[in-house]
């Protein structure tokens, strides 16, 4: 049976090694008109120069994220720093500890991701990368702005409508938190699409290192078409009661997908949890660092 989990964890156990400094990088410098890192087959080469961008259009499929940037995160208070504590990422050594004399303490995290948990937004924005080719849809649609993901195949809503977003959450006469959040949007001029979303349920993470945040988080997505072929995504996050200034979260870039065609990237439950097991295990391996079967 095809495994469509370990590609995808195995380059998790890999990001999840790094520390956040690491993960802080700085994009990758480019020749002008080259093709950006991780575009995978069938994404054509960008003209020198691109064409322009359409007007309040970012319909269709975008590969991404590159160049990520993550933080810098600023100082936490302490009811932040209490809840970071309880989250235990998979150590640092990754997958290929699993060939040295220490295992890999897999069995000790509780990342949400190891059994897969829903990742949750903004967490989903970064799940892309894991396997380097990621994908990303936007749609259209009467009121509302639809954002499909690869990974997963989930999609959330942006509403366009004039909604307010929910002023509480999980509160008597209140809706319930969502793994995904509220979500309202609109255009900033003509080419900047504007998403701002709170109502999130805590039992998600941020990032792949654990940071957490509250239900009362406010995260803004801005993207931005600069020309035909790349979108521009910067998302900062406002959250009081655990980080001590709003900051950004995110930068990073998409590609237009010339095919349009995203591929099926599943988390499976059962076959997550075997492959944790597994790893968490020095006896589920054989010598050649391959699963027993």
């Amino acid at each position: 049976m095809r495994n469509r989990l370990v590609e995808p964890i195995v380059a998790l156990l890999a990001a999840l090694a790094l520390s956040s400094a690491v993960l802080a990088q700085t994009p990758q410098a480019q020749a002008p008109g080259a093709q950006p890192a991780y575009v995978r087959a069938g994404v054509p080469k960008m003209p020198d120069p691109p064409g322009p961008a359409p007007k309040h259009d970012l319909t269709g499929a975008w590969v991404g994220p590159q160049q990520v940037v993550l933080g810098p995160f600023p100082a936490m208070t302490p009811a932040g720093e209490a809840v970071f504590s309880l989250n235990k990422p998979v150590p640092p050594g990754g997958p290929e500890a699993r060939n040295s004399s220490t295992p890999v303490a897999v069995a000790t995290t509780n990342d949400p991701f190891v059994t897969c948990d829903p990742l949750g937004f903004p967490r989903d924005l970064l799940a892309h990368a894991l396997s380097s080719r990621g994908g990303i849809w936007f749609e259209p649609v009467p009121n509302r702005m639809l954002m499909l993901f690869e990974q997963q195949r989930m999609w959330r809503e942006a509403w366009m409508d004039g909604r307010e977003l929910p002023k509480k959450v999980d509160a008597r006469g209140a809706p319930d938190s969502r793994y995904y959040g509220y979500s309202v949007a609109h255009w900033d001029g003509d080419n900047t699409f504007v998403i701002d979303t709170t109502g999130l349920d805590t039992r998600t993470w941020l990032d792949e290192v654990g940071h957490p945040h509250t239900i009362d988080a406010h995260i803004q997505e801005r993207y931005t078409r600069v020309d035909q072929y790349n979108l521009q995504l910067t998302v900062t996050i406002d959250d009081p009661k655990f980080y001590t200034k709003p900051f950004q979260f995110l930068k990073a870039n998409y590609y237009w997908m010339k095919n349009q065609d995203v591929q099926e990237e599943l988390c499976i439950p059962s076959e997550a949890i075997e492959y944790r097991d597994r790893l968490s295990s020095p006896s589920g391996w054989g010598p050649d660092g391959k699963p027993v079967q």
